[in-house]
């Protein structure tokens, strides 16, 4: 079970039933959502000027690509280059509903990026990544 995991995604319903979904499933102890990728961004930058003992970092984020303000490419973008010099490397699941192949490809090709799932997330999606993560 892990500890943390933190949901990025601008749709409250998709927020809802994905936080109902983790803890139902016993998939990890605490969950954190935001409704933007700044948010998300924000409370990092926050994390990592606190000592390494206090920080409170999620080990999986679950990420939607397509948000009005930051897209998840965009805010894997910004991650990547202002908060993993600092951190521990989360796994990041993308959770999307794009129909863009390209997106997959992608995904694909990014180090972090552990999984690609389609929206929404149902028991069975979650229990085949649960089944991958390392």
């Amino acid at each position: 079970m892990l500890n943390q995991v933190m949901l990025i995604d601008e749709d409250d319903v998709t927020l809802m039933i994905c936080e109902l979904r983790l803890k139902k499933s016993q998939f990890c102890k605490n969950v954190i959502s935001f409704f933007s990728a700044n948010e998300a961004l924000t409370y990092y930058k926050n994390q990592i000027l606190l000592p390494k003992n206090e920080q409170e970092l999620p080990e999986l984020i679950f990420l939607d690509l397509n948000m009005p303000e930051k897209s998840g490419w965009e805010f894997l973008e910004e991650f990547e280059q202002e908060i993993m010099p600092h951190i521990k490397a989360p796994q990041i699941a993308i959770l999307s509903s794009t129909v863009d192949p390209k997106d997959s490809e992608k995904a694909s090709y990014n180090p972090y990026i552990t999984a690609f799932i389609n929206k929404p997330l149902t028991t069975e999606s979650l229990a085949n990544f649960k089944a991958e993560i390392r």
